[in-house]
């Protein structure tokens, strides 16, 4: 028979199963303790900006040393997630995306085929952001990406101009799934994103394939969230992303392999 100590308890699941002994998490140390209820603070829904409690108020609510909280700040600023000035409270410092934008740039500028996994990232969040854009999208959502396509129809012979229009269409897209998180994703991306679609548009130029198509492929997208269509609105970012992948492949000269199950590829 297993005896509990005390850091241990029982569960029993819900048919009856024998009670299993599940080991409780170590209790936090005081630095992690400080930390913790930083981030709750942090995380917890106030705005960039506001003040956070002084080294003393932290120290005095959590029973705590003052150095030990002065050390949980520098923590959190060296993550980016607070600021912190000489004789004045900390502040929540605006959430930033340099962290993931340096990784994804710094990893397409050591192997530029890296570009293939950064599409693959694309397809795990821009298709089911369709989808939500089409369930979700306010008419001022709907305009801006409106405004982008147009911007897009306009520069088609502007190459950093139709990939800044692009760019556009894709973050009202992720704006209008009305998932922040999401959006946020997409943004932190940025960067990396146009030099990606600098190289697609020079594998569309190789395979000899009209910017007319990409523009239309977007057109398609758009049309599916106004008609409030969460199916096609997915489909149609499916096909607009293989589409692309197609033409990293050609403007980084690989040979293309089709998918398990497209035509061509592996069964």
């Amino acid at each position: 028979m297993y005896s509990p100590t005390h850091s241990s308890r029982l569960i029993s699941c819900r048919y009856r199963c024998p009670l299993v002994p599940v080991e409780e998490e170590p209790a936090l140390n005081a630095h992690e303790r400080v930390v913790s209820e930083l981030e709750r603070l942090v995380f917890g829904g106030a705005v960039p900006g506001s003040p956070l409690p002084s080294e003393s108020e932290l120290a005095d609510e959590l029973s705590v040393s003052r150095l030990t909280v002065r050390e949980a700040f520098k923590s959190l600023q060296a993550r980016g997630l607070i600021h912190v000035r000489q004789g004045r409270r900390p502040v929540i410092a605006p959430l930033s995306a340099i962290a993931i934008e340096d990784f994804f740039t710094a990893s397409v500028r050591l192997d530029p085929r890296n570009y293939l996994d950064l599409l693959d990232v694309r397809r795990a969040l821009e298709v089911h952001i369709a989808g939500l854009a089409a369930m979700r999208a306010s008419r001022a959502a709907t305009a801006g990406m409106e405004d982008a396509l147009a911007a897009m129809r306009a520069s088609i012979d502007d190459s950093e101009a139709f990939n800044a229009a692009d760019v556009r269409f894709h973050e009202a897209l992720a704006s209008a799934s009305g998932n922040r998180i999401l959006t946020f994703l997409i943004e932190a991306m940025q960067q990396p994103l146009r030099n990606s679609r600098l190289q697609s548009r020079r594998g569309h130029v190789e395979r000899g394939r009209p910017l007319t198509e990409v523009i239309d492929e977007h057109a398609a997208i758009l049309q599916c969230v106004t008609d409030a269509d969460p199916a096609g609105a997915a489909a149609a970012m499916r096909d607009h992303l293989a589409q692309t992948e197609r033409s990293l492949y050609a403007a980084l000269d690989l040979p293309f392999l089709p998918p398990t199950g497209e035509p061509g590829g592996p069964a």
